[in-house]
């Protein structure tokens, strides 16, 4: 069974309004997000009770969320017939995406999704030495951030025709200027390891070694999984 995610919204561990609890006991989530589930009840208030199968988010078992927010698919056929971001026509064939350099991910906290008290909105491809970066897709340079400082380092922000965007973080040396037309595959940039103070050295204080950090993000700016866009053709395959 499963639960897709109908428009933003807020997993609580009370079935009670958002605001009536603390940060700690809730946590956004995403419209189209799907969730693997072990069962669900109706409870309070217009809620559910959902019991969640791995990978649990905040490795929590039990959330309660709004019953009108969220979709339950019982089969695989009902999965195909409300298809995730992936298959949306506003996004883009995987034949209009590539990934922007191979590796793999830097674990499940790397991935997209809340880690570390936050929302991680892109998809972290580890490396220990600096590697070459290409555009995801087409598009304009829409912004450059061409110093160390900050979280995100050195940065490029490219924006395809439709309004969609393609991020790229932590970057040691850019080759891209804005207003430049790219092209899917070109070369933009080197990976390296600037961003939050550092220089060539592992980001975040979290023990992660050199990575690009990728992020995909809507016309409205609202960030998707890099992975229900992209190829699922073994270029960034997820590790421990």
């Amino acid at each position: 069974m499963k639960l897709k995610i109908l428009e933003n919204t807020v997993f609580k561990l009370h079935p009670v309004a958002a605001e009536a609890i603390s940060e700690n006991e809730k946590i956004c989530v995403h419209c189209d997000t799907i969730f693997k589930i072990d069962s669900y009840s109706e409870a309070e208030e217009n809620h559910l009770q959902i019991n969640f199968l791995s990978p649990k988010p905040k490795n929590i078992t039990t959330w309660f969320v709004l019953s009108n927010q969220v979709q339950l698919l019982e089969t695989d056929e009902q999965l195909t017939a409300y298809p995730s971001v992936s298959s949306a026509s506003f996004a883009a064939s995987n034949s209009e995406w590539i990934w922007p350099m191979t590796g793999t991910s830097m674990g499940s906290r790397a991935e997209f999704g809340y880690a570390r008290g936050r929302l991680h909105a892109g998809v972290d491809i580890g490396g220990y030495t600096p590697d070459e970066c290409y555009a995801a897709s087409d598009g304009i340079v829409d912004y450059i951030k061409n110093d160390r400082s900050g979280a995100e380092g050195r940065a490029i922000y490219i924006k395809r025709s439709n309004g969609w965007e393609h991020v790229y973080f932590h970057l040691q040396s850019i080759r891209v200027k804005v207003g430049q037309k790219i092209t899917k595959g070109q070369l933009i940039g080197i990976r390296g390891g600037s961003g939050f103070g550092y220089e060539g050295l592992e980001i975040d204080g979290g023990g992660y070694s050199i990575h690009l950090h990728f992020e995909v993000r809507k016309p409205n700016g609202e960030p998707v999984n890099p992975r229900s866009i992209l190829p699922d053709d073994g270029s960034v395959p997820i590790v421990g």
